[in-house]
């Protein structure tokens, strides 16, 4: 076949008939690809850790264990399970069906556009791709442009490994973006913000497409009476501040009751002078552009407790505790997404409970209780994507569950099985054989209307 431009639409024709060939359905060819995946990303994983460097000053700790290992470790699960996740389901037969033979077939779903976001470049391109690819689906990727070093690799990853009808990388910026969503994919998945998650919700609309949509959200962190508090103020500062902040399951505040307040503050105070000191910070990840820096410094209220200097011309922002937060304060107005951490002190723990019922559904739900029977109580009065008890993020980062957001938070899981699952759908078959059917509707109907209903009563 003669070589084409690498246009966004010669590269949806071309996966149309690399889709039809039948090749990407195959469960051997697809064992193959993902196998050969995970070698190449073993091989060049410190070219990966310096381009995740290059647009994010990731710590190599930090990028290797949530993007180089996180991916590695879903690929292992798919691989182990990937030909068990083909096998057709047997169903029984109504007894009027007899003889035959029912099944669930998982079917993919054909051409499927996924974008990735700039915080975590290389995980949220490569996980949800290993979903797709694993069900059958030919893939367009659409990694950010915000992290540029990271998607150069990535194209070069990616033509490394598969055919351009298989799985194509396709950069640039918003047009590029427009004119994806102009055509007729199968399946769309997206992972950002809410704004753009609209409008992939919008295509999918338009094309009759399923979508899945991961876009975070306020995740919470309620902390009740009487638990380790230097405890959990050591797992909720792990978590907020890893990759600075800007993970959407990150907590994005604390809320806490009121006596608690000073003690928590005192506690994560140490725990980040601990962990992070002062400038030069190499374990604190940047913030990746001017704008998002800017957006950081103008939600800070003047009491802000900053621990160390900020370095502007790296983009280095200092990490920040954000004490006696009011649930009307600007930080408490939109997903804070860096290293800013609100805590909210409460009177009653129904009051917290009503105000944080106010806010979007989150991506994640994090309580910290003794209280088992309190806990769930909290959890099924706060709806979320998902919850997590007396730690952050676990959910999140374990491929034996699934993971997706509710309502603003997004929509669909991928992960593991649910991955595989949701990038494919079920298609029932049944078989039966051209011997005599005695169970046959056919007319004339008249006078078997009551002997079919005493029949199937019986």
């Amino acid at each position: 076949m003669p070589a084409s431009p690498c246009t966004p639409s010669s590269i949806f024709k071309g996966q149309k008939v690399f889709f039809e060939s039948g090749q990407s359905r195959d469960p051997a060819y697809c064992h193959d690809r993902l196998k050969k995946l995970a070698k190449q990303l073993e091989r060049r994983s410190e070219e990966a850790l310096l381009a995740l460097h290059s647009d994010l000053g990731k710590p190599a700790l930090e990028a290797w264990l949530a993007e180089i290992h996180f991916v590695q470790a879903d690929l292992k699960h798919c691989l182990r399970n990937l030909r068990r996740w083909h096998k057709p389901e047997r169903t029984r037969n109504p007894f009027y069906f007899w003889p035959a033979r029912s099944e669930i077939r998982r079917e993919p779903f054909g051409q499927v556009l996924i974008a990735s976001p700039w915080n975590y470049p290389l995980q949220l391109s490569l996980s949800p791709l290993v979903s797709a690819v694993a069900a059958g689906n030919c893939v367009a990727l659409k990694p950010s442009e915000y992290a540029p070093a990271t998607s150069s690799f990535l194209a070069d990853l990616i033509a490394s490994v598969f055919d351009p009808g298989h799985v194509s990388l396709i950069e640039g910026g918003p047009a590029t973006g427009a004119h994806l969503l102009e055509l007729p994919f199968q399946f769309f998945c997206y992972t950002g913000g809410e704004k753009t998650g609209r409008l992939y919700a919008e295509a999918g609309a338009a094309h009759l497409a399923p979508v899945i949509l991961e876009l975070g959200g306020k995740c919470p962190c309620l902390i009740d009476n009487g638990i380790n508090l230097k405890r959990a103020a050591e797992r909720i500062v792990s978590g907020k501040f890893f990759n600075a902040g800007q993970t959407c399951i990150a907590p994005d505040f604390v809320a806490l009751p009121s006596a608690l307040h000073d003690e928590f503050l005192h506690y994560a105070e140490s725990e980040i002078r601990s962990c992070y000191g002062t400038a030069p910070r190499p374990d604190l990840a940047r913030i990746i552009n001017h704008v998002h820096y800017q957006r950081l410094l103008d939600l800070l209220p003047p009491d802000a407790l900053s621990i160390g200097e900020d370095e502007p011309g790296d983009l280095a922002l200092a990490p920040r505790l954000l004490p006696d937060t009011s649930w009307n304060s600007p930080p408490m107005q939109e997903e804070i997404f860096g290293p800013l951490l609100p805590i909210v002190p409460y009177d009653t723990l129904d009051e917290a409970l009503n105000r944080i019922r106010e806010l979007p559904a989150p991506l994640a739900l994090y309580v910290f209780s003794n209280d088992r029977q309190r806990s769930e109580m909290i959890a099924a009065s706060l709806p979320s994507g998902a919850v997590c008890f007396n730690d952050v993020m676990k959910t999140g980062t374990n491929h034996f569950l699934p993971m997706g957001g509710l309502g603003r938070s997004g929509m669909g899981r991928y992960r593991g099985r649910a991955g595989f699952e949701n990038f494919t759908y079920q298609r029932p078959v049944t078989r039966r054989w051209l011997g005599k059917d005695p169970f046959l509707v056919k007319a004339p109907y008249h006078g078997k209307l009551e002997r079919l209903r005493k029949f199937l009563r019986s």
